[in-house]
């Protein structure tokens, strides 16, 4: 009888596609022994390729894909920054600007089932160049990501992000 190789769990798959969560669910059941080193050398090839494939050497930022992305929040709203799929991004700054006033921002990260760890709550600047304390850099995720909060009832902001991709 031959013996399924990781390749045959995952046939259907390209590289980009191939989550770390499927290579860890199609090797879940195979014994660490001296019999299954051919087994073995799927997973671990696999996830080489997949490393080197999404991810720049030493967990840095990805130096081509830096980028900055703005939300405009009215009075009340939220601005949720939430990478796609699996990007983890790598928030270097965070910029929040009133556009009349200085409204109060809420600065939370965010499971988006309710859970929430309150960052950070300060005014918005008045000015792109006026300074919005924040602590950075930290990492956000799909399941974990930054979701501003205008608690102002009468004056907008926009928010802004920059960040580079650590992951794809």
């Amino acid at each position: 009888m031959v013996e399924a190789t990781l390749y045959d769990y995952l046939v259907t798959n390209t590289i980009s596609d191939t989550t770390v969560e499927q290579l860890d669910s199609s090797s879940k059941s195979t014994f660490v022994n001296d019999s299954n080193v051919n087994f073995w050398r799927g997973p671990i090839t696999v996830s080489k390729v997949i490393e080197a494939s999404r991810t720049y050497p030493h967990g840095i930022g990805i130096p081509e894909s830096g980028t900055i992305t703005s939300s405009v929040m009215g009075a009340g709203e939220n601005a949720a920054f939430q990478p796609p799929g699996t990007e983890v991004w790598q928030v270097i700054g965070l910029s929040v600007v009133g556009a009349a006033g200085t409204p109060t921002i809420l600065v939370n990260l965010t499971d988006g089932a309710g859970g929430y760890v309150a960052m950070h709550s300060g005014d918005a600047s008045t000015s792109p160049s006026s300074f919005f304390p924040f602590e950075a850099p930290f990492t956000i995720s799909n399941s974990l990501y930054l979701d501003l909060i205008n608690t102002d009832g009468a004056n907008a902001a926009t928010a802004s992000i920059a960040y580079s991709k650590v992951s794809l």
